[in-house]
């Protein structure tokens, strides 16, 4: 009977270990991008004095963007709850879409302001070293792993020719 009581606490214990070690690598995968920073300045061979700046100019703009994105995400999903009502409201969606618009735009100057700052900061050799890499890597941008793309005039996945 022990013995049996004693397999059991201990197959719950590891299951449950497993599950919280699986739940905590799970955000990683994600969330956690490591510092872009580093890895940028480790490609371009910054100076420490240029890794400084950098760290400083990007934690100067942090907070804004954090607050846009975050805006941008609750609009997003204010109208998609508009959208899934049973009675549409066309002129709630408009304001929201507004909003929204008004959100990306603050975000977009204040990304643009921050690409300045850091262009100012480094060398030109390091500028044409970052345009290079981020043009050798551009079609791998987005979210996530891309599944689809342009299928060649072949229709969408479901058979149907497309702009139809």
């Amino acid at each position: 009977m022990l013995t049996t009581i004693s397999k059991l606490v201990m197959t719950t214990v590891f299951g449950l270990t497993v599950f919280a070690a699986g739940d905590a690598e799970a955000g990683k995968h994600h969330g956690d991008r490591g510092d872009r920073g580093a890895k940028m300045c480790e490609k371009l061979e910054c100076t420490d004095a240029q890794k400084t700046q950098l760290t400083q100019i990007r934690a100067s703009h942090k907070p804004t963007l954090h607050a846009e994105r975050a805006a941008i995400r609750d609009l997003e999903q204010q109208i998609a709850a508009e959208y899934a009502k049973p009675s549409f409201d066309a002129a709630k969606v408009k304001g929201l879409r507004e909003q929204l618009a008004a959100h990306e735009t603050v975000a977009k100057s204040e990304r643009e302001a921050m690409k300045t700052k850091i262009d100012a900061v480094l060398t030109p050799a390091q500028r044409t070293k970052l345009a290079e890499f981020k043009a050798k890597h551009k079609d791998g941008k987005g979210k996530g792993h891309h599944r689809g793309g342009p299928r060649d005039g072949r229709g969408d996945r479901k058979g149907r020719a497309l702009g139809v």
